[in-house]
């Protein structure tokens, strides 16, 4: 046995009971293995798919192998987000009028979360994880969060959760008696409201390769959340990016994503550049100032994918230009120069780095 601590998460289809027993067979079983499918999908390094429970999808992962609170957070948000899309293309793709189709709608996904210590088990191929750490983070499931509040999509996270977190999102606090645990304090983050906002803020920035003027790629033997916290997080830029001094970002409501003003202090200039879209674990893209020529910018795609092995990343940089659209082949001719030589070297430190670190 092995004593770790680390996150504990429950991702938990509500009206599972009542939708199954109120719907015909035949279509209800199909449909719950779809949504539940696209839950264990999102489950991946450095979260560790435990077992499915009927109606939930269980993880664990040891603390020291997530860099930041953000990355868990958003792990959260992108089990919500798949749950969501695809039972809303469930719901506008179908025309069947059985009970088990048209119920769809009526089902829900709560997110449990905490942190503490539990026993890693194994069981001849099969891993199980005991603890009464384990046994509160089921209790979470059984609160009036929903009735209380008012929110009905919803991620409840621990006390100790939160502060293993340290982040600052907007959380309602909450608080219920657990059985042999007494009076137990939680925080209850609305998911419903923030994949609202996400997609009201949503415009997309993509560049496909054959949009850009330069592609550089590169394969790292790690996690996508763990690339993509180190390409994303400002502290861990700055430990990476060769010869930089410094690494801001200024952030609305204090998380990264669409909107997110990053100012890159390096050696050579001073490099500004600014967030357009965000798809977590997915790609982001961003618009860069020419340090060298005011008014001049250019547009830029971090696209990940996953691999048997690891991450393959596509950073692709567009046209250069100003407001007007006039273009500045000299500026992208600069910046080509700069990035061939600049990345391979920034990409061999970062790997290192992450290497050492998980």
């Amino acid at each position: 046995m092995t004593t770790h601590n680390g996150y504990l998460l429950i991702a938990d289809i509500s009206g599972y009971t009542a939708f199954l027993t109120s719907s015909e067979q035949d279509h209800a079983n199909p449909i719950l293995h779809s949504l539940l499918s696209t839950l264990v999908e999102q489950v991946g390094e450095p979260l560790q798919f435990w077992r499915m429970d009927g109606d939930a999808v269980l993880a664990y992962s040891t603390g020291e192998q997530f860099p930041s609170g953000e990355t868990f957070l958003t792990i959260c948000e992108n089990l919500y987000n798949s749950f969501a899309t695809l039972q809303r293309d469930i719901v506008a793709n179908t025309s069947c009028p059985c009970r088990a189709c048209s119920n769809v709608g009526n089902l829900d996904l709560k997110i449990l979360v905490h942190y503490g210590s539990f026993e890693e088990m194994k069981f001849g191929p099969m891993t199980d994880i005991s603890g009464s750490d384990v046994i509160l983070v089921h209790r979470m499931a059984k609160t009036g969060v929903k009735v209380e509040t008012g929110i009905r999509s919803y991620a409840l996270f621990s006390e100790p959760a939160i502060k293993a977190m340290d982040i600052d999102a907007a959380m309602t606090p909450y608080s219920q008696k657990i059985e042999h645990f007494g009076d137990v304090s939680m925080w209850v983050y609305d998911l419903g409201a923030a994949w609202e906002n996400f997609r009201a803020k949503r415009e997309r920035f993509f560049l496909e390769e054959s949009d850009g003027v330069w592609t550089y790629r590169r394969h790292f033997d790690l996690p996508i959340a763990i690339v993509w916290e180190a390409l994303t997080a400002p502290d861990l830029k700055q430990s990476w990016m060769v010869n930089m001094k410094g690494v801001t970002v200024e952030s609305p409501e204090n998380r990264l994503g669409v909107g997110s003003d990053y100012h890159c202090a390096h050696e050579m200039a001073d490099f500004f550049y600014w967030v357009t879209d965000w798809e977590p674990f997915k790609y982001f893209s961003t618009r860069i100032k020419d340090p060298a020529r005011d008014g001049i910018s250019l547009p830029e795609t971090y696209e990940l994918t996953q691999t048997e092995s690891g991450t393959e990343l596509r950073y692709t940089m567009g046209q250069a230009s100003d407001e007007s659209g006039n273009r500045s082949q000299v500026s992208e001719e600069e910046a080509e120069g700069f990035l061939s030589e600049f990345w391979p070297q920034c990409f061999d430190k970062m790997e290192a780095q992450v290497n050492t670190t998980c």
